[in-house]
Protein backbone atom coordinates (compact mmCIF):
# COMPACT_ATOMS: atom_id res chain seq x y z
CA UNK A 1 0.00 0.00 0.00
CA UNK A 2 2.68 2.82 0.75
CA UNK A 3 4.49 2.21 -2.39
CA UNK A 4 1.53 2.51 -4.63
CA UNK A 5 0.99 5.60 -2.83
CA UNK A 6 4.66 6.53 -3.22
CA UNK A 7 4.30 5.73 -6.97
CA UNK A 8 1.30 7.86 -7.49
CA UNK A 9 2.83 11.20 -5.98
CA UNK A 10 5.86 10.37 -8.37
CA UNK A 11 3.08 10.02 -11.23
CA UNK A 12 1.26 13.39 -10.64
CA UNK A 13 4.29 15.23 -9.92
CA UNK A 14 5.01 14.17 -13.95
CA UNK A 15 1.71 14.58 -14.35
CA UNK A 16 1.67 18.72 -13.17
CA UNK A 17 5.14 19.29 -14.61
CA UNK A 18 4.12 17.85 -17.77
CA UNK A 19 0.92 20.31 -17.89
CA UNK A 20 3.03 23.34 -16.72
CA UNK A 21 5.25 22.87 -19.82
CA UNK A 22 1.96 22.72 -22.07
CA UNK A 23 2.73 19.06 -22.59
CA UNK A 24 -1.00 18.57 -21.87
CA UNK A 25 -4.04 20.57 -22.11
CA UNK A 26 -8.02 20.99 -21.22
CA UNK A 27 -10.20 24.05 -21.81
CA UNK A 28 -11.67 25.14 -18.94
CA UNK A 29 -14.99 23.86 -19.70
CA UNK A 30 -13.26 20.74 -20.00
CA UNK A 31 -14.01 19.57 -23.38
CA UNK A 32 -11.96 17.09 -24.27
CA UNK A 33 -9.29 17.33 -26.55
CA UNK A 34 -9.15 15.69 -29.84
CA UNK A 35 -6.36 17.09 -31.14
CA UNK A 36 -3.91 14.51 -32.83
CA UNK A 37 -0.37 13.38 -31.81
CA UNK A 38 1.85 10.60 -29.91
CA UNK A 39 -0.13 7.99 -28.49
CA UNK A 40 -3.31 9.41 -29.88
CA UNK A 41 -3.11 7.30 -33.53
CA UNK A 42 0.17 6.16 -35.11
CA UNK A 43 -1.31 6.39 -38.83
CA UNK A 44 -1.99 2.62 -39.18
CA UNK A 45 -5.47 1.22 -40.39
CA UNK A 46 -5.93 -1.12 -37.46
CA UNK A 47 -4.25 0.02 -33.52
CA UNK A 48 -5.12 -1.08 -30.30
CA UNK A 49 -7.05 1.36 -28.09
CA UNK A 50 -5.60 1.36 -24.31
CA UNK A 51 -7.91 3.52 -22.13
CA UNK A 52 -6.17 4.80 -19.17
CA UNK A 53 -6.90 7.17 -15.95
CA UNK A 54 -6.06 9.30 -13.94
CA UNK A 55 -7.54 9.93 -10.28
CA UNK A 56 -9.78 12.39 -12.31
CA UNK A 57 -9.90 11.86 -16.16
CA UNK A 58 -9.65 8.93 -18.61
CA UNK A 59 -6.67 8.88 -21.56
CA UNK A 60 -7.22 7.25 -24.78
CA UNK A 61 -3.98 6.29 -26.48
CA UNK A 62 -2.69 3.88 -29.03
CA UNK A 63 -0.14 1.54 -30.47
CA UNK A 64 0.38 -0.95 -33.03
CA UNK A 65 2.35 -3.08 -30.79
CA UNK A 66 1.01 -4.38 -26.99
CA UNK A 67 3.49 -7.05 -26.52
CA UNK A 68 6.40 -4.40 -25.28
CA UNK A 69 7.82 -0.78 -24.58
CA UNK A 70 5.96 1.83 -22.50
CA UNK A 71 3.50 4.27 -23.51
CA UNK A 72 2.09 7.49 -20.90
CA UNK A 73 -0.80 9.61 -20.32
CA UNK A 74 1.80 12.28 -19.51
CA UNK A 75 1.91 14.02 -22.88
CA UNK A 76 0.25 11.47 -24.72
CA UNK A 77 -3.41 10.32 -25.41
CA UNK A 78 -6.59 11.90 -25.88
CA UNK A 79 -8.14 13.54 -22.89
CA UNK A 80 -11.84 12.04 -22.04
CA UNK A 81 -13.04 13.55 -18.75
CA UNK A 82 -14.52 11.73 -16.06
CA UNK A 83 -13.30 7.76 -15.54
CA UNK A 84 -16.18 5.77 -17.29
CA UNK A 85 -16.90 2.10 -18.39
CA UNK A 86 -15.55 0.87 -22.17
CA UNK A 87 -17.30 -1.11 -24.27
CA UNK A 88 -15.78 -1.97 -28.19
CA UNK A 89 -18.23 -2.03 -30.47
CA UNK A 90 -16.93 -4.90 -32.54
CA UNK A 91 -13.41 -3.41 -34.04
CA UNK A 92 -15.53 0.49 -35.05
CA UNK A 93 -16.05 2.14 -32.15
CA UNK A 94 -15.12 3.05 -28.26
CA UNK A 95 -18.11 3.32 -26.02
CA UNK A 96 -17.41 5.44 -22.68
CA UNK A 97 -20.74 4.90 -20.60
CA UNK A 98 -20.17 7.12 -17.60
CA UNK A 99 -22.43 5.75 -14.92
CA UNK A 100 -24.83 8.02 -12.17
CA UNK A 101 -27.28 5.41 -10.81
CA UNK A 102 -30.63 5.71 -12.06
CA UNK A 103 -29.53 8.97 -13.50
CA UNK A 104 -28.63 9.35 -17.17
CA UNK A 105 -24.91 9.18 -18.07
CA UNK A 106 -22.84 10.40 -20.30
CA UNK A 107 -22.09 8.46 -23.63
CA UNK A 108 -19.70 9.09 -26.26
CA UNK A 109 -18.12 6.92 -28.78
CA UNK A 110 -14.15 7.12 -30.54
CA UNK A 111 -13.07 5.96 -34.09
CA UNK A 112 -10.05 5.72 -35.69
CA UNK A 113 -10.47 7.94 -38.71
CA UNK A 114 -8.74 7.54 -42.43
CA UNK A 115 -5.67 9.64 -40.92
CA UNK A 116 -5.12 6.89 -37.95
CA UNK A 117 -6.16 9.15 -35.35
CA UNK A 118 -8.35 8.92 -32.56
CA UNK A 119 -11.83 10.94 -33.29
CA UNK A 120 -14.43 11.50 -30.87
CA UNK A 121 -18.51 11.49 -32.08
CA UNK A 122 -21.50 12.84 -31.00
CA UNK A 123 -22.52 12.27 -27.29
CA UNK A 124 -25.27 10.42 -27.11
CA UNK A 125 -28.50 11.50 -25.19
CA UNK A 126 -30.23 8.81 -22.89
CA UNK A 127 -32.52 9.17 -19.95
CA UNK A 128 -30.51 6.62 -17.98
CA UNK A 129 -27.23 5.54 -17.05
CA UNK A 130 -25.80 1.80 -18.52
CA UNK A 131 -25.55 -1.33 -16.22
CA UNK A 132 -25.79 -4.11 -19.42
CA UNK A 133 -25.12 -4.12 -22.97
CA UNK A 134 -24.29 -6.64 -25.82
CA UNK A 135 -24.37 -6.60 -30.00
CA UNK A 136 -27.09 -7.98 -32.00
CA UNK A 137 -27.38 -7.82 -35.48
CA UNK A 138 -25.80 -4.14 -36.39
CA UNK A 139 -26.96 -2.63 -32.86
CA UNK A 140 -25.62 -2.53 -29.51
CA UNK A 141 -28.62 -3.20 -26.63
CA UNK A 142 -27.93 -1.39 -23.58
CA UNK A 143 -30.05 -1.68 -20.57
CA UNK A 144 -30.48 0.02 -17.14
CA UNK A 145 -32.56 -2.04 -14.56
CA UNK A 146 -34.12 -0.47 -11.33
CA UNK A 147 -33.89 -1.98 -8.26
CA UNK A 148 -37.03 -0.20 -6.60
CA UNK A 149 -39.69 -2.60 -6.32
CA UNK A 150 -41.52 1.42 -6.25
CA UNK A 151 -40.45 1.51 -10.03
CA UNK A 152 -40.06 -1.94 -11.46
CA UNK A 153 -38.53 -1.35 -14.94
CA UNK A 154 -35.80 -1.93 -17.28
CA UNK A 155 -35.08 0.53 -19.67
CA UNK A 156 -33.43 -0.52 -22.76
CA UNK A 157 -32.04 1.32 -26.34
CA UNK A 158 -30.74 0.44 -29.27
CA UNK A 159 -27.62 1.90 -30.84
CA UNK A 160 -26.35 1.74 -34.22
CA UNK A 161 -22.39 1.82 -33.80
CA UNK A 162 -21.78 2.51 -37.59
CA UNK A 163 -24.96 5.49 -38.06
CA UNK A 164 -25.16 6.21 -34.69
CA UNK A 165 -28.87 6.20 -34.78
CA UNK A 166 -30.96 5.62 -31.48
CA UNK A 167 -34.28 3.73 -30.94
CA UNK A 168 -35.91 3.69 -27.97
CA UNK A 169 -36.38 3.74 -24.82
CA UNK A 170 -38.30 0.22 -24.43
CA UNK A 171 -39.29 -0.65 -21.28
CA UNK A 172 -40.01 -3.68 -19.86
CA UNK A 173 -42.16 -4.19 -16.59
CA UNK A 174 -39.43 -6.45 -14.55
CA UNK A 175 -42.59 -7.65 -12.10
CA UNK A 176 -44.10 -9.27 -14.96
CA UNK A 177 -40.93 -10.52 -16.01
CA UNK A 178 -39.68 -11.84 -12.91
CA UNK A 179 -43.11 -13.66 -12.69
CA UNK A 180 -42.46 -15.33 -8.64
CA UNK A 181 -43.20 -12.17 -6.45
CA UNK A 182 -39.79 -10.73 -7.15
CA UNK A 183 -38.24 -8.41 -9.90
CA UNK A 184 -36.34 -9.12 -12.85
CA UNK A 185 -32.62 -7.19 -12.18
CA UNK A 186 -31.00 -7.84 -15.87
CA UNK A 187 -27.33 -9.11 -16.45
CA UNK A 188 -26.30 -10.05 -19.57
CA UNK A 189 -27.44 -9.64 -23.27
CA UNK A 190 -26.69 -11.91 -25.85
CA UNK A 191 -27.65 -12.75 -29.48
CA UNK A 192 -29.09 -16.11 -30.60
CA UNK A 193 -30.76 -17.02 -33.37
CA UNK A 194 -31.67 -13.44 -34.29
CA UNK A 195 -33.31 -13.06 -30.86
CA UNK A 196 -32.17 -11.29 -27.89
CA UNK A 197 -30.89 -13.76 -24.83
CA UNK A 198 -31.80 -11.62 -21.36
CA UNK A 199 -29.69 -12.96 -18.62
CA UNK A 200 -31.23 -11.91 -15.21
CA UNK A 201 -32.00 -12.45 -11.57
CA UNK A 202 -34.72 -12.03 -9.24
CA UNK A 203 -34.28 -9.68 -6.44
CA UNK A 204 -37.21 -8.17 -3.73
CA UNK A 205 -35.52 -4.93 -4.73
CA UNK A 206 -35.76 -3.24 -0.77
CA UNK A 207 -39.77 -4.60 -0.59
CA UNK A 208 -38.81 -6.59 2.09
CA UNK A 209 -37.56 -3.50 4.27
CA UNK A 210 -33.80 -4.53 3.61
CA UNK A 211 -31.37 -2.56 2.70
CA UNK A 212 -30.00 -4.71 0.70
CA UNK A 213 -31.96 -4.85 -2.83
CA UNK A 214 -30.65 -8.08 -3.90
CA UNK A 215 -32.16 -10.17 -1.50
CA UNK A 216 -33.62 -12.83 -2.98
CA UNK A 217 -35.39 -16.09 -2.55
CA UNK A 218 -34.10 -17.55 -5.72
CA UNK A 219 -30.05 -17.52 -5.73
CA UNK A 220 -29.91 -20.79 -7.01
CA UNK A 221 -31.95 -20.45 -9.94
CA UNK A 222 -30.66 -19.54 -13.47
CA UNK A 223 -33.07 -17.11 -15.58
CA UNK A 224 -32.85 -16.37 -19.57
CA UNK A 225 -35.36 -14.61 -20.92
CA UNK A 226 -36.24 -14.54 -24.88
CA UNK A 227 -37.22 -11.42 -26.56
CA UNK A 228 -37.22 -10.73 -30.51
CA UNK A 229 -35.43 -8.48 -31.80
CA UNK A 230 -38.20 -5.81 -30.65
CA UNK A 231 -37.56 -6.60 -27.42
CA UNK A 232 -41.33 -8.50 -27.42
CA UNK A 233 -40.89 -11.83 -24.96
CA UNK A 234 -40.88 -14.69 -25.88
CA UNK A 235 -40.49 -17.05 -23.54
CA UNK A 236 -38.36 -17.72 -20.47
CA UNK A 237 -36.12 -20.55 -19.76
CA UNK A 238 -35.21 -21.35 -16.19
CA UNK A 239 -32.94 -24.02 -14.22
CA UNK A 240 -33.01 -24.32 -10.40
CA UNK A 241 -31.21 -26.08 -7.83
CA UNK A 242 -27.90 -26.87 -10.16
CA UNK A 243 -26.21 -23.34 -9.85
CA UNK A 244 -27.00 -19.90 -9.27
CA UNK A 245 -28.01 -16.51 -11.25
CA UNK A 246 -25.41 -15.42 -14.81
CA UNK A 247 -22.33 -15.10 -14.04
CA UNK A 248 -20.54 -11.50 -14.05
CA UNK A 249 -22.13 -8.71 -11.70
CA UNK A 250 -19.82 -6.58 -10.00
CA UNK A 251 -21.75 -3.70 -7.84
CA UNK A 252 -24.95 -2.88 -10.42
CA UNK A 253 -22.84 -3.56 -13.63
CA UNK A 254 -22.78 -7.22 -15.21
CA UNK A 255 -21.83 -8.96 -18.13
CA UNK A 256 -20.39 -11.98 -20.09
CA UNK A 257 -22.34 -14.83 -19.23
CA UNK A 258 -24.04 -15.99 -22.02
CA UNK A 259 -22.16 -17.50 -24.50
CA UNK A 260 -22.55 -19.12 -28.07
CA UNK A 261 -20.15 -20.77 -29.68
CA UNK A 262 -19.94 -21.85 -33.03
CA UNK A 263 -22.20 -24.81 -33.38
CA UNK A 264 -25.36 -23.07 -32.04
CA UNK A 265 -25.40 -24.60 -28.54
CA UNK A 266 -25.15 -21.39 -25.82
CA UNK A 267 -23.28 -21.83 -22.37
CA UNK A 268 -24.60 -20.35 -19.54
CA UNK A 269 -21.97 -19.44 -16.72
CA UNK A 270 -22.87 -18.89 -13.50
CA UNK A 271 -20.95 -17.59 -10.22
CA UNK A 272 -23.53 -18.93 -8.05
CA UNK A 273 -23.17 -15.25 -5.94
CA UNK A 274 -25.18 -14.68 -3.08
CA UNK A 275 -25.92 -18.44 -2.56
CA UNK A 276 -23.70 -19.28 0.92
CA UNK A 277 -22.17 -22.50 -0.79
CA UNK A 278 -25.57 -24.05 -1.19
CA UNK A 279 -25.37 -24.53 -5.05
CA UNK A 280 -21.97 -24.60 -6.92
CA UNK A 281 -20.80 -21.70 -9.56
CA UNK A 282 -21.23 -24.14 -12.80
CA UNK A 283 -21.90 -24.20 -16.32
CA UNK A 284 -25.57 -24.99 -18.21
CA UNK A 285 -26.01 -25.45 -22.06
CA UNK A 286 -28.96 -24.48 -24.26
CA UNK A 287 -28.03 -26.98 -27.13
CA UNK A 288 -28.88 -25.62 -30.83
CA UNK A 289 -32.58 -24.81 -32.19
CA UNK A 290 -33.69 -25.18 -28.31
CA UNK A 291 -34.92 -23.00 -25.70
CA UNK A 292 -34.57 -25.38 -22.89
CA UNK A 293 -31.49 -25.90 -21.10
CA UNK A 294 -29.64 -29.38 -21.24
CA UNK A 295 -30.58 -31.30 -18.33
CA UNK A 296 -27.76 -34.19 -19.32
CA UNK A 297 -25.11 -31.26 -19.30
CA UNK A 298 -23.72 -29.35 -16.02
CA UNK A 299 -20.24 -28.69 -15.97
CA UNK A 300 -18.94 -28.02 -12.11
CA UNK A 301 -16.84 -25.27 -11.61
CA UNK A 302 -16.40 -25.27 -8.35
CA UNK A 303 -15.69 -28.51 -8.23
CA UNK A 304 -13.18 -28.85 -11.08
CA UNK A 305 -11.30 -25.98 -9.23
CA UNK A 306 -11.24 -27.36 -5.91
CA UNK A 307 -13.39 -25.38 -4.45
CA UNK A 308 -13.40 -21.98 -6.11
CA UNK A 309 -16.16 -19.95 -8.19
CA UNK A 310 -15.91 -18.04 -11.52
CA UNK A 311 -16.75 -14.47 -12.11
CA UNK A 312 -16.57 -13.57 -15.59
CA UNK A 313 -15.73 -15.53 -18.89
CA UNK A 314 -13.81 -14.79 -22.73
CA UNK A 315 -14.39 -16.90 -25.28
CA UNK A 316 -11.33 -17.46 -27.60
CA UNK A 317 -13.12 -20.22 -29.57
CA UNK A 318 -13.51 -24.25 -30.19
CA UNK A 319 -15.14 -24.71 -27.00
CA UNK A 320 -12.22 -22.88 -24.66
CA UNK A 321 -12.71 -20.27 -22.29
CA UNK A 322 -10.72 -18.37 -20.41
CA UNK A 323 -11.77 -17.81 -16.91
CA UNK A 324 -11.52 -14.68 -14.31
CA UNK A 325 -12.08 -16.31 -10.64
CA UNK A 326 -12.54 -15.69 -7.29
CA UNK A 327 -9.25 -15.72 -5.76
CA UNK A 328 -10.70 -17.47 -1.79
CA UNK A 329 -12.12 -20.58 -1.94
CA UNK A 330 -16.19 -20.20 -1.70
CA UNK A 331 -16.15 -16.75 -2.65
CA UNK A 332 -18.13 -15.41 -4.85
CA UNK A 333 -20.12 -11.74 -4.24
CA UNK A 334 -20.80 -8.67 -6.57
CA UNK A 335 -19.48 -6.23 -4.04
CA UNK A 336 -16.24 -4.93 -5.00
CA UNK A 337 -14.12 -5.43 -2.38
CA UNK A 338 -13.75 -9.33 -3.18
CA UNK A 339 -10.60 -10.53 -4.67
CA UNK A 340 -10.95 -11.76 -8.59
CA UNK A 341 -7.28 -12.20 -9.13
CA UNK A 342 -7.35 -15.61 -10.47
CA UNK A 343 -7.36 -17.00 -13.97
CA UNK A 344 -7.86 -20.40 -15.63
CA UNK A 345 -8.87 -22.20 -19.17
CA UNK A 346 -11.50 -24.31 -19.63
CA UNK A 347 -13.02 -26.62 -22.22
CA UNK A 348 -17.10 -26.98 -21.85
CA UNK A 349 -17.26 -29.88 -24.02
CA UNK A 350 -14.36 -31.62 -22.94
CA UNK A 351 -15.07 -30.31 -19.00
CA UNK A 352 -11.54 -29.81 -18.33
CA UNK A 353 -10.08 -27.22 -15.99
CA UNK A 354 -5.90 -25.85 -15.96
CA UNK A 355 -5.17 -23.06 -13.61
CA UNK A 356 -3.44 -19.95 -15.14
CA UNK A 357 -0.13 -19.80 -13.03
CA UNK A 358 3.04 -19.09 -14.95
CA UNK A 359 3.46 -15.65 -15.59
CA UNK A 360 0.79 -14.20 -13.59
CA UNK A 361 1.96 -11.42 -11.26
CA UNK A 362 1.90 -11.17 -7.87
CA UNK A 363 0.06 -8.53 -5.44
CA UNK A 364 -2.23 -8.18 -7.81
CA UNK A 365 -4.19 -4.38 -6.91
CA UNK A 366 -6.97 -4.24 -9.96
CA UNK A 367 -8.02 -5.47 -13.46
CA UNK A 368 -9.63 -4.02 -16.66
CA UNK A 369 -11.79 -5.02 -19.11
CA UNK A 370 -9.36 -7.01 -21.21
CA UNK A 371 -9.23 -7.53 -25.32
CA UNK A 372 -9.91 -10.89 -26.48
CA UNK A 373 -7.99 -12.12 -29.50
CA UNK A 374 -9.94 -15.19 -30.38
CA UNK A 375 -7.54 -15.34 -33.79
CA UNK A 376 -4.25 -15.93 -31.19
CA UNK A 377 -6.20 -17.58 -28.69
CA UNK A 378 -5.19 -14.94 -26.63
CA UNK A 379 -6.77 -12.25 -23.84
CA UNK A 380 -5.08 -9.69 -23.43
CA UNK A 381 -5.84 -7.99 -19.31
CA UNK A 382 -4.99 -4.80 -18.19
CA UNK A 383 -3.56 -5.37 -14.62
CA UNK A 384 -2.36 -3.28 -11.57
CA UNK A 385 0.17 -4.06 -9.31
CA UNK A 386 2.83 -1.89 -7.39
CA UNK A 387 4.49 -0.28 -10.42
CA UNK A 388 3.10 1.14 -13.65
CA UNK A 389 -0.24 -1.12 -14.44
CA UNK A 390 0.57 -3.26 -17.17
CA UNK A 391 -0.98 -5.01 -20.22
CA UNK A 392 -0.40 -9.28 -19.65
CA UNK A 393 -1.19 -11.57 -22.55
CA UNK A 394 -2.58 -14.96 -21.65
CA UNK A 395 -2.08 -17.62 -24.03
CA UNK A 396 -4.96 -19.96 -23.85
CA UNK A 397 -3.01 -23.31 -26.18
CA UNK A 398 -0.74 -23.22 -23.14
CA UNK A 399 -2.49 -21.79 -20.17
CA UNK A 400 0.51 -19.02 -19.08
CA UNK A 401 0.63 -15.21 -19.29
CA UNK A 402 3.43 -12.78 -20.41
CA UNK A 403 4.09 -9.27 -19.66
CA UNK A 404 3.60 -6.54 -22.43
CA UNK A 405 3.36 -2.72 -23.01
CA UNK A 406 4.05 -1.34 -19.46
CA UNK A 407 1.31 2.36 -19.50
CA UNK A 408 2.35 4.95 -17.47
CA UNK A 409 -1.21 6.43 -15.82
CA UNK A 410 -2.68 5.47 -12.57
CA UNK A 411 -4.98 2.69 -14.11
CA UNK A 412 -5.77 0.50 -17.00
CA UNK A 413 -9.63 0.65 -16.97
CA UNK A 414 -9.73 -1.67 -20.91
CA UNK A 415 -8.09 -2.17 -24.11
CA UNK A 416 -9.42 -2.89 -27.51
CA UNK A 417 -8.62 -3.21 -31.09
CA UNK A 418 -10.03 -0.52 -33.99
CA UNK A 419 -9.82 -0.40 -37.63
CA UNK A 420 -10.75 1.70 -39.98
CA UNK A 421 -11.00 -0.27 -42.79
Amino acid sequence: MMMNMILRKKFYFSLAIAATLGLTSCSDDDTPDTSGGDGVGTGSPEQYVIAATSEENSYLLTTDDISQGQVSIVGDGLQVVGTPSWYFYNELAAYSFVYRQGDPGTTQSFILNQEGELEGRNEIDLQVSIQSRGIVGDEMFVQFSSRNYEEPVATFYKINGETQAVSGPFSIDTEALADNGEYAYITDIAEYNNQVLVGYRTIKAGEDGSDSAFNSDFNDHTFIAVFNQDLELQERIEDSGRTGVVAGQQRSQGETGIEPVENGDVYVFSSAIDTDGEVPSGVLRINDGTTEFDQDYFFNITEASGGYNLYRTYYVGENTFVLRMFSEQGEASATPNVSRNRFAVVNVEDQTFDWVEAGVPSEIAGIGEPFIDAAANEVVFPIETNGNPQLYILNADNATMSAGKEVEAVSISAIGRLSNE
